[in-house]
């Protein structure tokens, strides 16, 4: 079974480094990194968000791939200084 995940990982990861690939809107941005978090057995807390974006920012190349997770990365801290 590990070696279906990995095989499957790596078709994902040759899938985003390739040059057919365009950027994600931030929803879809958004429900990838949910989507990492909860595979790993992590929450999907405002604060494993931003800290699961700001990762991406560091790792992130592709200048319109990093406004839009500086978009996502505003909207989580609008959202969370709104909150009581």
């Amino acid at each position: 079974m590990r070696t279906q995940s990995t095989s499957a990982g790596r078709e994902i990861t040759d899938y985003f480094n390739s040059p057919a690939w365009h950027a994600p809107k931030e929803a879809e941005l958004l429900a990838i990194i949910m989507t990492e978090l909860m595979q790993t057995g992590q929450p999907t807390t405002d604060k494993a968000l931003i800290a699961s974006v700001i990762k991406k920012l560091d790792l992130e190349k592709d200048e319109s791939v990093l406004q839009s997770y500086r978009n996502v990365l505003a909207q989580l801290m609008s959202s969370t200084a709104e909150m009581p």
